[in-house]
């Protein structure tokens, strides 16, 4: 249950840093998505690597706390956008 409402405060933080810089909100689903996909990543690592349940859920928290930091890092590191600057021209 508190999970839930980290990950819930962690998206209206990505959401925050990103309006600030002039960016969709959107950008808190990347949080939401790092986060619950770390944590399943690294819970099935650790059952492939046949360890416990709970040593395979905390190495599944170990993971979601890296994808929680790298989209911090990225959404951090985003450029802000001008006024009426819809970004990079492809």
């Amino acid at each position: 249950m508190l999970e839930i409402f980290g990950i819930f405060a962690f998206g209206r933080l990505l959401a925050r840093v990103a309006t600030a810089k002039g960016r969709s909100r959107g950008w808190a689903a990347l949080g939401v998505l790092f986060w619950l996909g770390g944590e399943l990543m690294g819970m099935t690592l650790g059952l492939l690597l046949g360890l416990e349940q709970l040593a395979a859920y905390g190495i599944g928290l170990l993971v979601a706390a890296t994808g929680v930091l790298i989209a911090y890092l990225v959404v951090k590191a985003l450029p802000p956008l001008a006024a009426g600057d819809l970004g990079p021209a492809a």
